[in-house]
């Protein structure tokens, strides 16, 4: 191998390692904004807050879960005022964090919800599983799709 064929190569591995570990701390920093973003939609619905709720949601999305099946964001924000009224948490966190990158506008959030409250007079599933669709809109992270899984019973015995 010539130096000017050395050279080249050096020059090509090192601008590629330089962009992967730039695209990381991309990645990192979005990650960020996301579960700030999750945390942010959790304690607006915990609080009632739909003015953030739809800072962070998108009019056109939808949700899914056990209590009410699939919903859009239309149908839930016409439901909010009376859904959080009827709703007590006492706590919650989120935790357990993955993110599935579709691309560098896309991303699936998962996470592990706890909490303690009722909703219409019935304890509220805990831990439930869930994820978040987000999109990057104009510079924007945006929730396109949100879906909960109530956990799994522990086996008996443990």
């Amino acid at each position: 191998m010539t130096l000017k064929s050395l050279t080249a190569v050096c020059t090509t591995l090192t601008l590629a390692i330089g962009a992967t570990v730039y695209l990381a701390a991309q990645d990192a920093q979005a990650e960020k904004t996301l579960i700030a973003n999750e945390r942010a939609v959790n304690q607006a619905v915990a609080k009632g807050d739909l003015a953030t709720f739809k800072q962070h949601v998108a009019a056109e999305g939808w949700s899914m879960d056990g209590m009410s099946g699939r919903m859009s964001v239309a149908d839930f924000v016409k439901l909010f005022p009376q859904m959080t009224k009827d709703m007590k948490i006492e706590s919650w966190d989120i935790s357990d964090f993955k993110t599935v990158w579709v691309d560098a506008n896309c991303a699936v959030l998962t996470y592990k919800w706890t909490g303690k409250g009722m909703y219409q007079g019935q304890p509220i599933p805990s831990p439930t599983w869930s994820s978040t669709v987000w999109t990057k809109r104009n510079g924007k992270w945006t929730a396109v799709f949100h879906q909960e899984s109530a956990g799994a019973p522990a086996p008996a015995g443990k």
